[in-house]
């Protein structure tokens, strides 16, 4: 894991983004009645970057509109990290954060801007915290295996020793995640929704096995952890949670991968991503060989999401952030 970096910095995604200017000059004395941004999302880069989008305002046909403006507040301490604005028009904005610090709660405001200074009735407010990415483990590729491979790790635990750690059937109670097949039907999931590692003769006896909670949404045609944007919390995002095995299809038409959630019995979180092989299977190898490869984003701070927008029934800070532009 590496060591964040002080305070965030902001680096230009020039390919989708224009001007970006650090620490404008806001001293507003009104407010104007203008549409918010319509939509933003979060997607995380690694323990100490996220990347975020958002759509044009409507108030970018107001003549009076001058550009986007964000405040960045880090939770706990109420703190503002770093104010910019973004003015030059684009169809959908692009801004990658880095330095920030991994576990960490924070609050980005983007705010519509007027020319003469004046600021949006609402600002489009994002909260999220960084989280851990893994795509190896020692240096090898994070591989799960059906059930009759020999040897083979069938499960992982997320947080084993401080890092993930991948299991065979031996370490079966141990296991967050696991990979079967049967009946051909390959599937990913909770240990305790396992139907070939669960029962009579079975690392596993019924009603054992991590409770691990699995979301129902799969987020198709995504090619890595950083194609899956989240704008709702991830306890919204996710879908319905329960303890199953999601079915694996053989290959998407794209080619492309999968990816879900997770929460651990702890409470911390999980994404997971699905690797399509060159062939774009994304169940690889020949029987009784065959896996999945994966990588993981994982929150380790208990109860915080790792990228959830601002609810006002959830976090009381609106209040607060009146203080932000002084």
């Amino acid at each position: 894991m590496s060591r964040a970096v002080g305070l965030v910095s902001m680096v230009l995604a020039t390919v989708l983004m224009g001007c970006v200017e650090e620490n404008p000059a806001l001293s507003p004395t009104t407010t104007v009645s203008a549409s918010p941004v319509p939509e933003a999302a979060v997607a995380l880069v690694n323990e100490t970057t996220v990347k975020v989008r958002w759509k044009p305002s409507p108030s970018e046909q107001l003549p009076a509109f001058k550009e986007y403006y964000l405040v960045l507040v880090e939770m706990a301490t109420q703190r503002v990290v770093r104010r910019l604005s973004v003015a030059e028009r684009r169809p959908e904005y692009l801004i990658e954060l880095s330095g920030l610090k991994q576990g960490t709660l924070y609050g980005l405001d983007i705010w519509v801007r007027f020319k003469d200074n004046t600021l949006s009735t609402a600002p489009r407010t994002l909260l999220f915290a960084p989280a851990v990415t893994y795509t190896e483990i020692a240096g090898q590729p994070i591989r799960l295996y059906e059930q009759d491979a020999q040897g083979q790790p069938n499960g992982l635990n997320f947080s084993l020793g401080g890092m993930p750690a991948l299991l065979t059937q031996a370490f079966a109670a141990q296991w967050d995640l696991c990979f079967e097949i049967v009946d051909g039907q390959a599937s990913i999931g909770s240990p305790r929704g396992s139907r070939a590692y669960v029962g009579d003769g079975k690392p596993l006896r019924p009603g054992t096995g991590r409770r691990t909670l699995v979301g129902s949404t799969v987020i198709r045609d995504v090619s890595s952890l950083e194609d899956v944007w989240v704008s709702a919390p991830l306890d919204s995002s996710a879908g319905k949670l329960d303890t199953v095995m999601l079915p694996i299809p053989e290959r998407l038409p794209s080619g492309k991968g999968l990816a879900f959630f997770l929460m651990r019995v702890d409470t911390t979180w999980a994404k997971v991503f699905i690797k399509p092989g060159p062939d774009g299977r994304l169940v690889q190898g020949e029987a009784p060989q065959r896996y999945v490869e994966l990588h993981l984003s994982y929150q380790p701070a208990k109860a915080i999401p790792s990228a959830l927008p601002y609810r006002s029934d959830r976090t009381p800070v609106r209040r607060e952030r009146q203080s932000w532009m002084d």
